[in-house]
């Protein structure tokens, strides 16, 4: 996949099927928005294209969640693992968020992304004061060159899937619906990190990663989950939290124990998919109390995944 970042400066080589958004989560309705660009691209010899922002700075919009489900990295992951051509960061600015809706349609989705189908949700919105929408798309684009595809959103419990059902879902720890909305495990991936060790004194040896500050993460507490590794999967127990039995860090990590895995993993990148909340984070009476509820954690893990 070609990865433009931070670059308003770019024409793609050919022609394209391009879907437009923020896209946060890649979610089951983003996903069927991208595989009506994949169809249409495979068809005509066109290039599958989403555009998207680098980033929403604080100085520009203030008023703006910034905490998002997936970081950039997460989602430029997802979408070239979904098979697509091109994914576009472009420069949020201001120039861009005053820029006139048919202006940003010549400039960037003709001169640009040079598109023949532009494929969008019901509640897009582009350009100044957001008022471009998808009926002046539908409108402009025989004028332009380029169809309109108007995707109604998908629903899971008679509710709409989008980024904010997910964050309120993912807040409330409910990773069982979480995981529906994403259509794939919520994960947060991460290098490994050298710790305090403290998990191997305990005879339960974890991997630490420490997700940005952007990251929207589920309540503290200790999930049964699945890790990636090297494309290795492995199941076993997290803790999302600051270990206050251990040394009450202020530094929110991810620490995970694997049950079937031997080896160093210092310096490797893990995805780490959250499956099932078991418990909130507590503080023990003992680090032997800590030691006999973790294996209690780690019994009822395995018993989930049937292992």
């Amino acid at each position: 996949m070609q990865y433009i970042q931070g670059n308003s400066d770019f024409n793609l080589e050919r022609a394209s099927a391009v879907t437009l958004g923020k896209f946060d989560g890649v979610h089951m309705g983003h996903q069927k928005l991208i595989s009506i660009i994949k169809e249409k691209a495979e068809k005509e010899q066109l290039l599958s294209v989403v555009f998207t922002f680098d980033k929403i700075p604080l100085s520009i919009c203030p008023q703006k969640h910034q905490h998002f489900i997936t970081t950039n990295t997460e989602r430029r992951m997802f979408l070239e693992g979904m098979g697509l051509d091109v994914e576009v960061e472009y420069p949020f600015t201001k120039e861009l968020m005053n820029t006139e809706p048919e202006k940003f349609i010549e400039e960037i989705i003709i001169d640009k992304l040079h598109a023949k189908y532009v494929v969008v949700g019901t509640d897009y919105r582009f350009g100044k004061e957001r008022a471009g929408t998808p009926q002046m798309l539908l409108e402009k684009g025989p004028e332009y060159g380029f169809e309109t595809i108007i995707v109604e959103k998908e629903r899971y419990n008679d509710r709409e899937i989008s980024s904010t059902y997910v964050r309120e879902e993912l807040k409330l720890g409910h990773m069982e619906t979480v995981n529906v909305l994403l259509d794939r495990p919520y994960s947060i991936y991460g290098v490994v990190s050298k710790g305090k060790q403290l998990g191997r004194q305990l005879n339960l040896p974890t991997m630490n990663i420490y997700p940005p500050d952007s990251k929207l993460l589920p309540p503290n507490g200790v999930y049964a989950s699945v890790t990636c590794i090297d494309g290795q999967k492995y199941y076993g127990v997290t803790n999302l939290g600051v270990r206050p039995t251990l040394d009450d860090s202020p530094l929110l990590s991810v620490e995970t124990n694997l049950f079937d895995y031997d080896s160093e993993a210092y310096g490797h990148y893990i995805d780490v998919q959250l499956m099932h909340f078991l418990r909130q984070e507590m503080k023990f009476d003992s680090v032997e109390t800590l030691k006999k509820q973790m294996e209690s954690d780690a019994a009822f893990a395995r018993e989930m995944f049937m292992l």
